[in-house]
């Protein structure tokens, strides 16, 4: 083909994408105008609600034209329809205008799951009424979607290289320049050359163009068949090993297990609709017999979830873990036994969307509820009254405090402290938790292995530093040399003295602490630190901050004296230490 013949070609095309999609490419060269308005002011006024509401209005004109082209519909109908379908952004645009992004994460949640409800109904449409199923689907939009992203990156690298070259060898331009290219490129020319890869889903009109795009790509048929079905096996198996070994307790408790898991029920979904495009043995093998794998995984993963959500309570996070669960345990259940009804698995997934973001069961709302109600409860079994708040340190134990600054930092986060009658009158939680309750604000991050719990018996982590709210005044008479060292260093720290042929060798290892001074190679005086070590476990976390003379330490002999100042000290079990300190050398 020529070069002019791909280029009549390509201006046909386009010029059918605009005929076909006018509202949506009018919106997307609102959101770019505002957009660039954006990058010129700085963002001041900030236009995000304007580009977000108009990517809520690209989605849902796209799917109304897409699903109009199953049906025979009246054009001056069609047009009232996709005109009325813009009431939902515009309504959308006056709700951020109460619920600003920045300082409400209600709107900033109910976004996120909007756009990903409309991404799915994107999906799902072309099957609605048609021989296609939602695997062909999914060909069809990541083909145009990689497609669209490769014209955009390299048309941006084009321009970008152009803009460079201009401002090195002609005139500086201002940064502003590539934010605007970049503005143009990735929201307007990328996403209509994806809709210009979109087929017309008439069927009887059509066909020929739809087998043409729903028909995989050899690099993805490879992709599937030979590399992401292959790791997802021996993900499962290692997986599954990991709960079989600790499946006695670790893996009740063990977070960082709850978002892999997650993602490992996302992949393996859409690897199974991928897959059955793919006539090969391994894929056929792989849809008939993982699906049975992944109910098991995704009941152990709703299992551990709902535990942890039992000890620390909801947060609209742990809301969408649990409902995720529930997603994950009904899709598979589907897809194993009821194979001819996985085409409602989508329309699951969005059922599950809508009803988090419904007013009064949405996520934010449950997570706040339930932690207001955790909190009244630690408080009224404490016995404790606006006049006695201080006390609360003294009457909890180390979990309880935990789980409270833990809801604590999640109503604060939302805004709803004032939600809580027996706080005290101009409660600020920075300032005032550890004033008002006796122990710090951020006792949960210390306590548990992590922000989000679950809370184990006893602490892991310990940490020491030296009060610097108050000058301190180190004397140095007959000291000799001041050495400063940190571990991030390393864990064996050499130093050369001003004094030779004198050196000072630091170790701070997950089993040895202390300090050699050495002339020579050969040993003068050894100091074991491992005393400080375990002196931090003893330090309690919300005081931690130690005066000078409780972190001031010396060792000496006939021949030298050293001293060794802690300036912070963090320990954590099974790691090296971590730390800062100073080193007071005497020689005699």
């Amino acid at each position: 083909m020529s070069v002019k013949d791909w280029l009549i070609q390509r201006k046909t095309q386009w010029l059918a994408t605009f005929s076909r999609f006018p509202i949506a490419i009018a919106l997307l060269a609102l959101t770019v105008m505002f957009t660039l308005s954006d990058i010129y002011s700085r963002g001041e006024p900030d236009y995000m609600n304007h580009v977000l509401s108009l990517g809520i209005g690209v989605l849902l004109v796209v799917s109304v034209q897409l699903y109009s082209e199953r049906l025979s519909i009246d054009k001056l109908y069609l047009w009232g329809i996709k005109l009325a379908s813009l009431i939902l952004p515009l309504l959308y645009y006056f709700y951020l205008t109460q619920a600003p992004l920045g300082f409400n994460q209600s709107g900033s949640v109910r976004t996120l799951v909007l756009y990903f409800i409309l991404v799915i109904l994107l999906l799902v449409v072309p099957t609605l009424r048609s021989h296609l199923t939602f695997s062909d689907s999914l060909i069809i939009y990541i083909k145009a979607f990689f497609s669209g992203l490769l014209i955009s990156v390299i048309l941006f690298i084009g321009i970008s290289a152009i803009l460079s070259a201009y401002t090195t060898l002609i005139y500086s331009l201002d940064y502003r320049w590539f934010s605007y290219s970049a503005a143009i490129v990735f929201i307007f020319v990328g996403p209509v050359y994806l809709l210009s890869r979109l087929p017309v889903f008439d069927e009887e009109k059509h066909d020929l163009s739809i087998n043409e795009a729903k028909s995989i790509p050899p690099l993805l048929e490879i992709l599937i068949a030979y590399i992401i079905i292959p790791v997802l096996l021996v993900f499962s198996a290692i997986l599954i090993a990991y709960i079989l070994i600790n499946i006695s307790g670790e893996f009740w408790k063990d977070n960082l297990m709850e978002p892999m898991l997650i993602s490992y029920t996302i992949a393996g979904i859409l690897t199974l609709f991928l897959a059955e495009n793919v006539d090969k043995k391994i894929p056929r093998l792989f849809s008939r017999f993982y699906p049975y794998l992944l109910l098991v995984i995704a009941i152990f993963q709703t299992v551990s979830s709902s535990l942890k959500t039992a000890d620390i309570g909801l947060t609209h996070g742990r809301y969408f873990v649990l409902l995720f669960g529930v997603f994950s345990i009904i899709s598979t259940l589907i897809y194993s036994f009821l194979k001819s009804k996985k085409i409602f698995i989508p329309f699951l997934l969005i059922g599950l969307g809508v009803i988090s973001i419904l007013p009064m069961i949405d996520a934010v709302s449950i997570g706040i509820n339930n932690q207001l109600s955790k909190v009244n409860n630690i408080v009224e079994s404490a016995e404790m009254d606006e006049e006695m708040t201080e006390q609360l340190g003294e009457t909890l134990s180390d979990e309880e405090k935990a789980k409270f600054s833990y809801s604590m930092n999640y109503l604060n986060q939302q805004e709803k402290l004032d939600q809580l009658d027996w706080l005290p009158d101009n409660f600020a939680y920075e300032r005032d938790f550890e004033q008002t309750f006796g122990f710090n604000p951020s006792f949960h991050y210390y306590y548990g292995s992590d922000i989000d719990g679950p809370f184990p018996s006893g602490s892991r982590y310990a940490y020491m530093e030296l009060d610097m709210t108050q000058p301190n005044v180190i004397p140095l008479a007959d000291v000799d040399e001041l050495v400063e060292l940190s571990t991030y260093l390393g864990s064996q720290i050499n130093v050369d003295l001003d004094n030779e042929p004198y050196s000072l060798k630091f170790v701070a290892e997950r089993d040895a602490l202390s300090v050699e001074l050495l002339e020579n190679d050969s040993s003068v005086l050894t100091y074991d630190l491992s005393f400080i070590r375990e002196l931090a476990w003893e330090v309690p976390v919300e005081n931690s901050q130690r005066p000078l003379d409780e972190l001031m330490f010396t060792e000496e002999n006939e021949d030298v004296r050293l001293t060794v100042i802690v300036r912070r000290l963090e320990v954590e079990e099974n790691t090296n230490v971590e730390g800062e300190f100073i080193i007071l050398i005497t020689y005699k």
